[in-house]
């Protein structure tokens, strides 16, 4: 859960001339060229994640009942890109960098690979210490859902029916355009 006031560029002079969002992006552009499909991946992985309990990263916890082992949560994918992305950021700034902004990052960065254009995201959240199967079963919307069922589940989170079509439709149909 987050604590405190985010802010853009909450990072700067926290890792000394390091730029954490170009790191992040830098793993996400490479991860791009390997595999495109992998950014609709991290934007799903952004939304399961703050979907539950807000964007606090407890999607990364792992244990027998967390919300990895969640059923809406077993097609997931992108979780070796944000190990991937902490892996190099922990080398240039250990301990600083939060997971769940190390995933919205990611996804900022996805979007725009995607040709979604750019958006600057505030940073500083803390990382979650809880993940539970059992509220992200609850919580996420499941594949037999009916439409009025999911526009509710959404504007619970406050989230509108275009909102709900961009983030489900991308599960499947996001598809980049190479430049």
């Amino acid at each position: 859960m987050s604590h405190g006031a985010l802010q853009v560029g909450f990072y700067r002079g926290k890792c000394g001339f390091a730029d954490v969002e170009a790191i992040v992006g830098g793993v996400v552009s490479a991860q791009f060229f390997t595999d495109p499909s992998l950014l609709a991946s991290l934007i799903r992985l952004h939304f399961h994640d703050c979907f539950v309990n807000g964007c606090d990263g407890s999607i990364l916890l792992d244990g027998p009942d967390s919300e990895k082992t969640a059923s809406p949560n077993q097609s997931v994918r992108g979780y070796e890109i944000i190990d991937q992305a902490k892996d190099a950021v922990e080398k240039i700034c250990p301990g600083v960098v939060s997971c769940a902004d190390l995933i919205a990052i990611a996804a900022r960065d996805a979007v725009f690979l995607s040709g979604g254009g750019i958006y600057r995201v505030q940073t500083g959240r803390r990382d979650g210490l809880v993940s539970s199967a059992d509220i992200a079963n609850v919580t996420l919307p499941g594949p037999s859902i009916t439409v009025p069922q999911a526009i509710a589940a959404f504007a619970d989170k406050g989230l509108t029916a275009v909102d709900m079509v961009l983030l489900l439709g991308n599960n499947s149909s996001l598809v980049p355009i190479l430049p």
